[in-house]
Parts: C-alpha cells; sequence; structure tokens
C-alpha cells in the first residue's frame, strides 16, 4: 500500500520494534490480552525482521494475527529492505539482515517460493503509516510531522522509514538521529504519535509523541503503549540477540 490508513478501533496496543523476538512478542500480545481483553487491536510499528533469532517466526506470526484482524503493522526500513531483496533488487546485506536471509535460504524451494509470494501480498496491505480514530493517534515507523500527517511523497516516507540522521554514528553502532519531536508546536487538537526506530532504555515522551522501541533484541525489553488508557506494557528480553 502506496499511502496512509484511517482506521477506527475501541481498544489498541501499539508494540514497538520486535526484531524476530518471537517469544517477547507473543508473550506480549498475551498479556495485554488478559489484562484489556482478547478484543485490543494490536498495531505494531514494523521492523518485525532482523538481529533476532526467529525472523520468519516473527513474520509468520504477524501475518496470521493480520488474516485473523486482530494485527496491523506499518511499513518500516527493515520490512521495506526486505520486501525489495525478495523482489531481486540489489540491496546491501547489513545491519542483521542476514539473520532473515538465512533464515530464508535455508528453507526448501518450493516453501521459499511460497512463503515470498506470500509475504509479497501481505506487504502490498502494509500501510505507509496509520490515523486511528479520526487524528487521536498516529502510528509511523520511525516518527511522523504533523505538516506531513494525511499527505504521502516521497520526502515523506523517506522521513516516516528513516526519520532524520546527522550521518555520523554513535559508540554503540547506532546512525545519530536527530530528535524531531523537540520542535514539535502540540496544539489541544493535535494527536499522539507513536513510532519506534530509535532505541530508548525506556519509552521516550516528549510533545505527545511516544517513542517505543525499547530494544529487545539488544536484550533490554519490548514495550507496548496503549494511547486510550495512557498505559504501557513490557516484557523482558530473554537475552541479548545481537549487538553491533
Amino acid at each position: 500500500m502506496e499511502s496512509f490508513l484511517k482506521i477506527n478501533l475501541k481498544k489498541y496496543a501499539v508494540i514497538g520494534d520486535a526484531h524476530g523476538c518471537y517469544y517477547e512478542l507473543k508473550e506480549l500480545i498475551e498479556k495485554i490480552w488478559s489484562k484489556y481483553g482478547e478484543d485490543t487491536f494490536i498495531i505494531s510499528v514494523g521492523d518485525n525482521i532482523d538481529r533476532g533469532d526467529y525472523n520468519l517466526k516473527t513474520l509468520e506470526f504477524c501475518m496470521d494475527l493480520h488474516k485473523k484482524g486482530k494485527f496491523l503493522e506499518v511499513q518500516s526500513n527493515h520490512m521495506d529492505k526486505f520486501i525489495r531483496w525478495l523482489k531481486g533488487n540489489d540491496v546491501k546485506i547489513s545491519y542483521g539482515m542476514q539473520k532473515t536471509v538465512e533464515e530464508f535460504n535455508s528453507l526448501p524451494e518450493k516453501a521459499k517460493e511460497n512463503l515470498k509470494n506470500k509475504i509479497l501480498e501481505y506487504y502490498e496491505k502494509i500501510p505507509l503509516y496509520l490515523i486511528v480514530n479520526n487524528n487521536e493517534s498516529v502510528i509511523a515507523h520511525a516518527g511522523i510531522k504533523d505538516e506531513m500527517i494525511g499527505k504521502v511523497s516521497k520526502k515523506i516516507k523517506s522521513f516516516v522509514l528513516y526519520g532524520e540522521t546527522t550521518g555520523r554514528f554513535l559508540e554503540n553502532g547506532f546512525p545519530e538521529r536527530l530528535d524531531w519531536t523537540i520542535n514539535r508546536k502540540v496544539k489541544p487538537d493535535s494527536p499522539k504519535i507513536i513510532y519506534g526506530h530509535t532505541v530508548y532504555e525506556e519509552p521516550y515522551i516528549n510533545n505527545k509523541c511516544y517513542g517505543i522501541d525499547t530494544g529487545c533484541v539488544l536484550g533490554n525489553k519490548l514495550t507496548a503503549y496503549l494511547p486510550r488508557e495512557d498505559k504501557f506494557e513490557f516484557v523482558k528480553a530473554k537475552k541479548q540477540y545481537y549487538s553491533f
């Protein structure tokens, strides 16, 4: 899907980047459904593959939940890159993507072809970003600026997938990212913006923007945010799956 999607939901939870942490994702969703009801719709900020140990298992879990009408993810840079690789485009296999590629290539040829078609069909249904309950909240992988909401362009897609960087790298190996939330002018009707991509030790809240990638694959924890309840739920990582 090359556009955003507007959706109305009574109860929903937004989960941060899982990066192949299948067991933590499954546990967090079960925890949410146990505490808030199984009718709580699950939204993912994307990047459910790469770096972890169970990338295809995580992706197939997400696709199964989507088929059951319980789950939706937004487009993200790691998934976008994997889709381009599946289509035969020349992409650099790095940043943990090799784990996903190795899992895929280890499958029998017929299983690879079937899964490839299933993934490509699934990705066509994934929106660039989500607008929930008439601007109550907006979910975008790396974030989104207010003037971009309700619009689509190459520039907006690049921001939504990758955010803004300085071109420099931090000691932990991550690109140095600009904090786009700092200059946000919040109004009474401004939506909550919920995003992942940038890793924080704890959820980062600033100007009604909620960064919820808390580095589960790096050994920290997986985070969910419930916008209507204004509550967080967490599951601790089983181990550190990846380091730079």
